[in-house]
């Protein structure tokens, strides 16, 4: 029987590069990204876990999900298209939405706490 209850350990030991900044959207610095996925829904469309990087900042044409961010060190700014920039440090959290057009600065190391909702990634084999 899985948990019902799931901790999201924040100093996991199971850090893999995850490669979500993409090398054309990339604008300054060395992002070093790396998480670990400590939860994934049944049907494949939430996945919650731990995820951190070095200081670099990018720009997103379009969110692919809606994440929800827990900052847990480092501090960010994102700065949406037409908008004054918002920065967050340990303990914010926020939530940005698909489709969202933005620049993310991190300065690092900077960790998160995240939970992403992707609806095209529910499986179809229920």
């Amino acid at each position: 029987m899985p948990d019902n209850i799931v901790t999201l350990d924040p100093q996991a030991e199971a850090f893999a590069p995850t490669y979500t900044v993409a090398p054309g959207c990339l604008i300054s610095g060395t992002p070093n990204e790396r998480g670990v996925t400590q939860f994934t829904s049944e049907d494949g469309t939430v996945k919650a876990g731990v995820w951190t990087c070095d200081t670099y900042r990018e720009r997103c044409p379009s969110y692919p999900c809606d994440e929800l961010f827990v900052v847990i060190e480092g501090s960010v700014t994102l700065t949406e298209e037409g908008r004054d920039p918002r920065s967050y440090g340990p303990g914010d959290a926020f939530v940005v939405r698909r489709g969202t057009v933005f620049e993310f600065e991190a300065t690092g190391p900077f960790r998160k706490f995240y939970m992403t909702y992707e609806p095209e990634l529910a499986r179809v084999d229920r």
